[in-house]
């Protein structure tokens, strides 16, 4: 289960609708309780699929290293990371899957380790969203709590 407050959700909502028609991505620092997630802070990415950003993301590892640095000096995680669907429903593509550590890492799989929320935005205003996680190599919707 992911918990997040609606301050951050209008966070990504907004950086979905500035991408459009571009996926956005982000990262998602926190805090986790088993397979429970908290998040704490939305940081936004910079997406560098340039020639295919309506339908790919990618996230700078460069930010990606700074980020979970600040985060660890600060007691807090990795915990998930967000993007956008641009005209499209919020699922979580085969694409979604063959790109996140869990999928790519294989077999033994390992536990779910990050959530994935997608937001779907339509004629740039971001409709509504989905999270998901990995399981077994498998994406799998998971609750998402607003606080």
């Amino acid at each position: 289960m992911l918990t997040i407050s609606q301050t951050l959700l209008d966070t990504i909502y907004r950086h979905g609708e500035e991408a459009f028609p571009a996926e956005c991505c982000g990262i998602l620092l926190g805090s986790r309780d088993g397979d429970r997630r908290l998040v704490q802070e939305v940081k936004p990415a910079q997406n560098l699929r340039a020639e295919e950003r309506n339908d790919r993301y990618e996230i700078d590892p460069a930010f990606r290293k700074q980020v979970e640095d600040e985060a660890a000096s600060r007691g807090l995680a990795v915990i998930g990371f967000y993007h956008s669907h641009p005209n499209h429903e919020a699922y979580f593509s085969q694409t979604d899957l063959e790109c996140c550590e869990e999928y790519i890492w294989g077999e033994p799989w390992i536990p779910s380790t990050y959530s994935y929320p997608v937001v779907s935005v339509k004629e740039g205003q971001a409709a509504y969203h989905k999270c998901f996680i990995i399981v077994d190599g498998e994406a799998q919707e998971e609750e998402l709590v607003i606080r």
